[in-house]
């Protein structure tokens, strides 16, 4: 009898231990970083109104933890642009977001960056206030991951000549991000394979992983949900936005 017990007891410690291994992976501490670009090249084109409808699936599915997408133990949703260079726009936080549906997060990006049309692009300043939101609320060396709706085009003199086009790109500045935690990517949705290559060669980074989705793959999503529902939309996701960055520019 006693020999039953014991052997009772442990196998409840070990189904015990294994529940918890799993619950902890799960709960793993990150941090997803949302931008959405409100600058006038980018917010009056078709791209930016599919973004938004994306997006609004894309925050759910990884707040319900659905189809494996990683649940972030913390998101900021927040403008990468303004009425003029180094103009913050605020960030959202997970509150504003958990529990409610796809329609209703759409709904309120719409509300919040649909009414921007003039604004510039400005990479820099959205970056640095990522930098700030890292340690003013602790989350320094947690895995980082920023996804950010923009055809990637910074502010490019006129003329747009390939050598101001290559100072454009290498103005843009990662520093700020590059040691604040081991695992730090940038998604870039929307970019053209120009656009890509163009942050790939020209943007310095020696850390950050940089993946960018060109507007025709993007463009799939929508299919995938048609077709094979929520399921088929995350694993979609998981494919083509959220797989894992070897290296940079893979």
């Amino acid at each position: 009898m006693k020999r039953n017990y014991f052997t009772y007891l442990l196998i409840c410690l070990l189904l015990t231990s294994c529940n918890f291994t799993a619950k902890s992976k799960k709960t793993q501490k990150n941090t997803l970083f949302v931008g959405i670009d409100v600058s006038g090249s980018f917010a009056q084109s078709k791209s930016f109104e599919k973004g938004l409808e994306f997006l609004s699936y894309y925050i759910y599915g990884h707040l319900q933890g659905l189809g494996d997408l990683t649940r972030p133990t913390d998101l900021y949703v927040g403008g990468i642009g303004g009425n003029e260079r180094e103009d913050p726009q605020a960030f959202f936080p997970i509150h504003d977001f958990d529990g409610l549906s796809p329609d209703k997060i759409k709904t309120k990006l719409v509300k919040e960056f649909s009414s921007q049309r003039d604004n510039l692009t400005d990479f820099n300043t959205f970056f640095l206030r990522i930098k700030t939101m890292v340690k003013q609320k602790n989350l320094v060396l947690s895995p980082i991951s920023i996804v950010m709706l923009t055809d990637g085009v910074p502010e490019i003199a006129k003329g747009k000549t390939k050598k101001a086009i290559k100072q454009a790109y290498s103005k843009i500045n990662l520093s700020h991000l590059e040691y604040l935690a081991r695992n730090v990517s940038i998604r870039i949705l929307y970019a053209s394979p120009k656009v890509g290559n163009n942050w790939r060669n020209y943007v310095p980074t020696s850390r950050i992983k940089v993946w960018t989705i060109e507007p025709e793959t993007m463009n799939g999503w929508k299919d995938q949900l048609a077709r094979n529902g929520k399921t088929g939309l995350w694993k979609w996701t998981r494919d083509n936005v959220d797989l894992r960055i070897r290296s940079r520019g893979i």
